[in-house]
């Protein structure tokens, strides 16, 4: 499991929430007062949101204190109030289930980085529940600027004609370089488990039901024998969770129970499990749970590395292709199965990914190996501390270049929609600034962008 830092950690939670810490007044920058900047609308842009604002443009950079820069950053604000103004005329949807879910994948994001809830409430200072209310107006707020944003780019899209103008209007000498690039695909492959050692591992679940039901505590058996990395040491504690976000027989089992009941033992791919309800919060689960994975023999690792280098064999020897062998083959639960394995990047979701990108494991094997190859099959571990067997695919390597139309075709042409998308927004924002009160209350950032706003 790759950890942030801590100081990066806490800078985001300082970013994330500090609107509503901010307007408590004690955790305040002693450098300023909180205090209305714009009225925009029905909306206000108070001091503390900017200097959020600035905190999340920083990002643990040292910035220096750019006149120009703030002023820009002040008007990002006051279209960001203007969209929200008029969402909510406008009535755009969102629903409070979505406002719960964005809340919890955030949430479950960064309790992942540091191990557990435990660790993730230490360094904010608050239980997670005393955040989630906190934020709640906030990501309200985020969301509905979301649904407007969405509405005025939805309509956009953009021609090849389009693209190859947008490219021809770049400067030669202005095009980016692209950093190295690779595409490359994993297929992944559990270990079986042998009946005995199913059985065995629902056994000792059974009998430690056995022992919650005689009196000891869940919590102080959790901690001392489940298997799940992630809520073992907040005594099997796990983030809130509503329907689509857990694996499809967890989540059967968790709205079956009752409150501080404990459900029969149960199995999913991750092993098996003892779960207590601790509340239901209408499509809400609050729950603990116990994970026992089955322990894998000699019999099982030699099975697996059989039915691999048979895999792998009929790969080289060309006589199945590589999705086809990932489809049939490879765990349900990872490694991109959908998308024939392949690895894509997290800002663009394309198939090509930056060669520094790769995690250190995958970029290891990739870094010894020739487009068009696989590497041989090889035991690893997964951050859960599972053996898996696993095969790479180097289908390209793209050398560091000028960007362009042939290898760049794709983020060229996302580039030139981001472009067309943003004079969508900007003539909306020119029709409706007109229509909208709009006061500035600061003279601190009244620049020349910034006065071309006033409009009492």
């Amino acid at each position: 499991m790759v950890h942030l830092s801590r100081f990066i950690l806490v800078f985001f939670l300082l970013s994330f929430w500090g609107d509503s810490s901010a307007q408590q007044g004690p955790n305040l920058p002693p450098k300023y007062v909180d205090g209305i900047m714009a009225v925009i609308g029905e909306k206000i842009i108070r001091r503390s949101d900017f200097e959020t604002e600035k905190m999340d443009m920083a990002r643990g950079q040292i910035l220096k204190d750019s006149h120009l820069l703030y002023c820009l950053l002040f008007e990002k604000l006051i279209i960001q109030k203007l969209m929200l103004n008029q969402a909510e005329i406008d009535s755009l949807p969102v629903t409070n289930d979505r406002i719960e879910s964005d809340i919890d994948n955030r949430i479950r994001y960064f309790q992942r980085q540091v191990g557990s809830i435990a660790e993730l409430e230490k360094y904010i200072g608050k239980s997670i529940q005393e955040y989630k209310d906190e934020i709640r107006p906030k990501i309200r707020e985020q969301l509905m600027a979301q649904e407007m944003r969405n509405k005025i780019t939805s309509p956009v899209r953009i021609s090849p004609k389009e693209v190859q103008q947008y490219y021809d209007n770049i400067p030669q000498d202005s095009l980016p370089l692209v950093a190295t690039e690779v595409e490359v695909a994993q297929l992944i492959l559990e270990l079986p488990y042998s009946a005995l050692a199913q059985d065995f591992a629902k056994s000792q679940l059974e009998d430690l039901k056995a022992r919650i039901l005689n009196g000891e505590s869940f919590d102080k058996l959790a901690r001392a024998y489940s298997m799940d990395p992630g809520s073992k040491n907040n005594n099997g504690l796990l983030p809130e969770f509503g329907r689509g976000e857990m694996v499809g027989q967890f989540e059967r089992m968790a709205f079956k129970l009752k409150e501080d009941s404990i459900s029969p033992v149960f199995q999913t791919d991750y092993g098996y499990h003892i779960m207590k309800l601790i509340k239901r919060k209408g499509e809400r689960i609050i729950a603990q749970h116990i994970l026992i994975r089955p322990e894998n023999t000699s019999d099982d690792y030699s099975k697996a590395s059989k039915l691999t280098d048979s895999i792998y064999n009929v790969l080289v020897s060309g006589k199945l292709d590589w999705c086809t062998a990932v489809k049939s083959h490879a765990s349900e639960q990872m490694g991109n199965k959908g998308y024939c394995g392949f690895l894509t990047d997290e800002a663009t979701g394309l198939q090509k990914t930056e060669f520094e990108t790769l995690p250190t494991d995958v970029k290891q094997v990739v870094e010894k190996m020739k487009p068009g190859n696989f590497s041989e099959p090889k035991i690893t571990m997964l951050p859960d501390g599972r053996a898996v067997y696993r095969i790479v695919y180097l289908k390209s390597f793209i050398a560091p270049h000028q960007a362009n139309l042939i290898q760049d075709y794709s983020r060229i042409q996302m580039a030139a929609e981001a472009k067309k998308k943003q004079n969508a927004i900007d003539k909306w924002v020119a029709k409706y600034k007109g229509k909208t009160y709009i006061k500035i209350k600061t003279r601190e950032f009244y620049c020349d962008n910034i006065k071309k706003w006033v409009n009492e």
